[in-house]
């Protein structure tokens, strides 16, 4: 570190607590053992805290059970100590004296296996609580775990967990939902990072390859189930992802990390063991410095590097020409088109830890990720991501319950490109926020919780994106929240609040209540009972989009979002003569002229299309046949597929209005337990009932395209032509898609006939499920964890939603892991063995869609079940900081995809070797 930094860092700490800096630290040692046997408990966890909850030191306890926390601040703290396999320890007034150590040694208790999980995320509080008391279901991932597990995204860690859907596009393409209701390009499932939004400016997508935070960094990984936007506000219908990183005060230390592996060979379609490619390599580096310049300041710097070759997959639909890739040289080639697999993206962070005093801390990070190239699904099909970068810039300041903080996050596509059609995608978006919290106690039995924020999200997309609305595409959110705690009697609390937010671009506020009763039936052991009404924002793509989504044939695939008049197909009673009233255009004639929805008005344009493949004498007599006849030819509509470029048929019945888009409302009741049981087991269940309101579907095509009609064409033919003959040119006409059926409402987003896809809401959506957890501990070498999750539907009808199509889960309705943990004795190896099962479903997003069966459903994707291992050894050398690893996901290599348009699956081998100096 410079000189000119550490006398800056000197100066503001001077200004801050000029006493504080002459105080010399103390610190605190001691050993841990078993209260059975006296012996040393080695990997035990020690950790300081202060009185309001803030870490102030952790360390492991080494092979001979003894810990050291060194450069403490003067006051006075809580000790505790957790070792899976006992109970943990707290130790309450601990005082360190300045220039002297503290001794304190602890003997455990052996047997239970309940480690007291704490949670900030359920409850917004900036003092961590055990999950036991909290009105919400969710999953605490420890360091440990984390430290052990290879993981190319942090979504790695997440396969396990109750309640957690996740698809993958690739090595590191990922979408993770809580519950189902998943998309290819999500960004319902709340994630934060260090309490600032972690998706993706404007675009509202959660891509975990941008995350700045690195494995080595990671503290805490907290997943919340089931809505949380009375406190959290717009877009946390749907569950909460919290990253914790470390802090440098806390985890001062140089760590150096180092993965290498492989994976097999891209499975190739069907059953067949062919494979589209050879085995191809992963590898990564990571690093993570951190400083404690003083017991009050630290500083950290923490980054990675990672290159791989990404899984192969063929997209029918991307169609650029050789050569044509935008800012590449390439000549396009084989059965992969323009598609690039060599991934390589890095990301870093550096961050200011600031505590002046017991209590209060200042912390001020900078990021930036960058996606050198990437493979990324969209709901308008692959992008090509090149030099795609993430930054963000934070500040954020606690004191006691005071919370206040203010973020930048921006982003930059770089030279990003569209596979399907070669369009370049400009995005250098930004969303601003401030958010801030604060509270009090009234007397002992009530504790009261208050805040506010604002985010200002700005869309800069050049006119790609959102087209022609790039002048009028920003929003402002605000909103304000009362959080309540009652203890209504020892073991019985009542958890209230209440939340109002108003969006700058939807005309009324919306209200977030939650009521929640939390009961303690025993120590460790608690149900709750709760109510919760909370909402989701159309996203600035729902609102704005405005992008060529591909071809077919001479009709542009456009992607658009909903202005506020909304598409109207029938105005004024909309075009007399059409199919239902319906209008269309039409690139066969003038493309503006709106023309009613008949297709015997383009009987020519059809004649014409398919003439050229005819013999001369059947193509003159079709064309003589007179207008008195092929004017009584019927109509009929067709929805394209983009995913199999087909058109399945539709009813005129389904063309319906789109109004305006409004918020999603999820009215949520839920009924829970959490806790141990018998001194060896942990269970954790939940049961829920959600009704949605105006759900915001995923982009459909909303345009039909107008052809002739089998039952009345082939009739017409067989009295000019020979059967035969006739079926095989009614076979031809009938492909000819003749014009798109457009709104008449004079939206200018329509006035071509382009085929576009849009989102609408959706009456009411009714689902119920449940999701259960369980940890049995055999004894302290081996445990076994298990979980499912289960919803009643992945798939609703027309008569379900209230709207004209069916709706997809986009997820498994039912979905379960089984694991097996071994470690020894010291500590120092541990293993796990896991199986993942999961059923198939149906699929429609965007432009990627299942195909239809005969019964006119779509179908599901295969269903899966994958084993994986895992195994970790630390070498028994005096506090234990080497750390090798391995991980096999998929073991048995058996070929799996976990949604459309992704490639298959097969085994990934890493391994991995880090050291803290």
């Amino acid at each position: 570190m410079n000189r000119p930094l550490l006398a800056s860092v000197g100066v503001l700490v001077l200004i801050i607590s000029p006493a504080s800096v002459a105080a010399q630290p103390g610190s605190i040692a001691g050993r841990i053992v078993d209260s059975a046997r006296t012996t040393p408990v080695p990997g035990a966890e020690v950790r300081l805290v202060d009185p309001s909850g803030l870490d102030v030191a952790i360390a492991a306890t080494d092979p001979n059970g003894r810990y050291r926390l060194n450069r403490l601040a003067v006051g006075e703290y809580h000790l505790r100590v957790r070792r899976m396999g006992f109970a943990p320890r707290e130790v309450t007034g601990v005082r360190v004296v300045a220039g002297a150590a503290v001794t304190i040694d602890i003997a455990l208790v052996a047997g239970v296996v309940i480690l007291p999980e704490v949670s900030t995320t359920v409850t917004r509080s900036p003092v961590p609580e055990e999950v036991t008391n909290q009105p919400a279901g969710g999953t605490v991932i420890g360091r440990a775990e984390v430290e052990e597990r290879s993981a190319l995204t942090v979504a790695d860690h997440l396969k396990s967990v109750r309640g957690v859907a996740i698809s993958e596009g690739g090595l590191l393409q990922i979408n993770m939902v809580a519950r189902g209701f998943n998309n290819i390009f999500s960004g319902s499932l709340l994630t934060i990072i260090d309490h600032r939004f972690a998706s993706v400016p404007s675009l509202r997508v959660n891509v975990p390859a941008f995350f700045p935070t690195t494995n080595d960094d990671i503290e805490q990984i907290e997943f919340v189930l089931g809505p949380g936007s009375a406190l959290y506000g717009p877009n946390a219908n749907s569950g909460i992802l919290h990253i914790i990183t470390k802090s440098p005060i806390t985890e001062p230390g140089t760590t150096l990390t180092l993965e290498t592996g492989f994976r097999s060979g891209t499975p190739g379609p069907g059953p067949s063991a062919s494979r589209l490619d050879k085995a191809a390599g992963v590898f990564r580096f990571g690093f993570r410095q951190a400083t404690k310049i003083s017991p009050k300041v630290g500083i950290k710097m923490s980054g990675e590097y990672l290159t791989a070759t990404d899984w192969r997959y063929a997209d029918r639909a991307d169609s650029l020409a050789p050569g044509t890739a935008p800012g590449s040289k390439r000549v396009c080639r084989g059965q992969f088109g323009c598609r690039d697999f060599g991934l390589e993206r890095w990301g870093g962070e550096i961050r200011l830890d600031i505590r002046p005093e017991v209590g209060t801390e200042w912390v001020t990070s900078v990021g930036q990720t960058e996606a050198v190239n990437l493979l990324e699904p969209t709901a308008i099909g692959t992008a090509q991501a090149r030099h795609w970068r993430f930054r963000h810039a934070q500040t954020r300041f606690r004191r006691g319950r005071l919370f206040v903080q203010g973020f930048v996050n921006t982003s930059n596509a770089g030279e990003t490109f569209l596979l399907r059609d070669g369009s370049p995608i400009v995005d250098e978006s930004r969303v601003w926020a401030l958010q801030g919290q604060h509270g009090f106690d009234l007397g002992s039995k009530e504790t009261v919780l208050f805040g506010a924020d604002f985010a200002r999200t700005d869309p800069r997309t050049g006119g790609t994106i959102n087209g022609s609305n790039e002048a009028t595409d920003g929003f402002t959110e605000v909103g304000g929240y009362l959080h309540s705690i009652t203890r209504l009697m020892p073991k019985l609390d009542l958890v209230s609040a209440l939340r109002v937010d108003k969006h700058s671009r939807i005309d009324h506020a919306v209200w977030s209540p939650r009521v929640a009763l939390v009961a303690k039936v025993a120590e460790e052991q608690s149900v709750r009972l709760t109510y919760n009404r909370a909402f989701s924002t159309p996203t600035s793509t729902d609102l704005f989009l405005d992008i060529t989504a591909g071809q077919a044939g001479p009709y542009l695939v456009r992607a658009l979002g909903v202005p506020r008049t909304g598409f109207r197909f029938r105005v004024n009673g909309g075009c007399s003569g059409g199919l239902d009233n319906l209008c269309m255009r039409s690139p066969f004639t003038d493309a503006l002229a709106l023309l009613p929805a008949r297709a015997s008005l383009l009987w020519h344009a059809a004649v014409e299309a398919v003439v050229p493949y005819l013999p001369p004498e059947v193509a003159e007599i079709l064309r003589g046949i007179p207008a008195t006849s092929y004017q009584q030819v019927a109509t009929a509509l067709g929805r394209l597929n983009p995913t199999t470029q087909s058109f399945d048929p539709a009813s005129p019945s389904q063309v319906q209005d789109i109004g305006p888009l409004k918020p999603t409302i999820s009215n949520i009741l839920e009924a829970g337990y959490q806790g141990s049981i018998g001194r060896k087991v942990r269970l954790a269940v939940e049961g829920y009932y959600e009704r949605r309101e105006n759900f915001v579907g995923p982009l459909i095509v909303e345009s039909p395209s107008v052809f002739l009609d089998r039952s009345t064409l082939v009739p017409l033919l067989r009295q000019v032509l020979p059967q035969v003959i006739a079926d095989q040119v009614a076979g031809a006409m009938l492909q000819v898609p003749l014009g798109t059926v457009v709104p008449n409402d004079g939206n200018p987003f329509t006035n071509r006939p382009d085929i576009f896809l849009t989102s609408r809401n959706f009456g009411t959506v009714d689902l119920f499920g449940a999701d259960a957890a369980v940890d049995f501990l055999v004894n302290r070498n081996l445990a076994f964890a298990g979980t499912y999750s289960w919803v009643n539907k992945d798939l609703f009808s027309p008569e379900d939603v209230n709207g004209p199509y069916p709706i997809t889960l986009n997820a498994s309705r039912s979905r379960a892991s089984v694991t097996a943990r071994v470690s020894n004795d010291k500590a120092t190896w541990s293993g796990e063995v896991r199986a993942r099962s999961l059923k198939g479903f149906p699929v429609s997003s965007g432009v990627f869609k299942s195909p239809t069966g005969p019964d006119g459903l779509l179908q599901p994707i295969d269903g899966y079940t994958i084993v994986d291992l895992q195994a970790s050894w630390r070498p028994p050398v005096r506090g234990r900081h080497t750390l090798i690893s391995a991980s096999v996901s998929n073991l048995f290599d058996k070929p799996y995809s976990t949604f459309v348009g992704v490639p298959r699956i097969g085994r990934l081998v890493m391994t991995k070797i880090s050291h803290t100096f």
